[in-house]
């Protein structure tokens, strides 16, 4: 964030303010009776910036404030809520990885291409870079998840890999490391390393402005090293310590943002 210029760190503040509210609708929620409750709320919320009539929410709030400067898609903003509440209520399976891909384009591809609205960037290239990257980020944090989501049982590996693989959901659940989960992973992490080396190759085509915009993809390529270094083994000590240093991170952030990559 404090790569990007000061004037548009609000807007983009509130749009990922937005997309942590709508992410932790299924934690704060005990009954899932009241899921659809909640997320009908947010797309009425949602509409109510679009009408000039906010709901009194701190981040609807900001997302007005942004909408007045800054026109946003409200598809984007209900296309996040819509995704979520099909995670919900699909009770967070993945059949497949291009279910996986659905859900992170559904996701973190719409946050950036939010991201791209609220700094006026309208660029084709843009946007195709984006969706990859989006969806090399969505997997990936998944991958990093799996473990946290794992304790709650849930399960967001695709279940075909896993049946191929002879993976049960109860061996994930009780946190039992095997090759053959290393195999499943390695299948996982192979696609999002597709989608971020796709981004990449697009660098030189990224207006220069929108370049900070896609560090997420330094973190995102952090992780999938330190996984393939650790044989892709989710519950190695390593990745249950984090996978890789901040201060490394912050660092490879900097060097990107100097050298106008991603």
């Amino acid at each position: 964030m404090l790569q990007l210029k000061q004037e548009l760190r609000a807007a983009l503040i509130a749009i990922r303010c937005f997309n942590v509210e709508t992410g932790l609708i299924g934690e704060n929620t005990k009954e899932t009776g009241l899921l659809p409750i909640r997320m009908q709320w947010w797309r009425d919320a949602v509409n109510s910036v679009f009408r000039d009539k906010p709901v009194k929410h701190p981040v609807i709030q900001a997302l007005a404030q942004v909408q007045a400067v800054h026109p946003l898609t409200r598809y984007r903003l209900q296309r996040l809520i819509s995704t979520r509440e099909e995670d919900l209520i699909g009770m967070h399976k993945m059949g497949s990885i291009a279910a996986l891909e659905k859900y992170a384009e559904g996701t973190s591809s719409q946050l950036l291409y939010l991201q791209a609205e609220a700094t006026e960037i309208n660029d084709t290239d843009l946007d195709h870079a984006s969706s990859h990257l989006g969806k090399a980020i969505g997997i990936t944090q998944l991958l990093r998840g799996t473990v946290y989501h794992a304790q709650r049982r849930r399960v967001y590996l695709p279940t075909d890999l896993m049946s191929r693989e002879g993976v049960t959901h109860d061996q994930l659940t009780r946190g039992e490391p095997s090759a053959a989960l290393n195999n499943v992973v390695y299948e996982v992490a192979s696609t999002a390393k597709a989608h971020l080396d796709e981004a990449r190759a697009m660098s030189a085509k990224v207006p220069k402005g929108a370049k900070p915009l896609m560090l997420p993809a330094v973190a995102c390529g952090l992780y999938l090293d330190a996984l393939q270094n650790n044989a892709f083994d989710v519950f190695s000590q390593q990745m249950l310590k984090g996978a890789v240093s901040p201060f490394w991170h912050q660092l490879q952030v900097k060097r990107h943002y100097l050298l106008g990559s991603y």
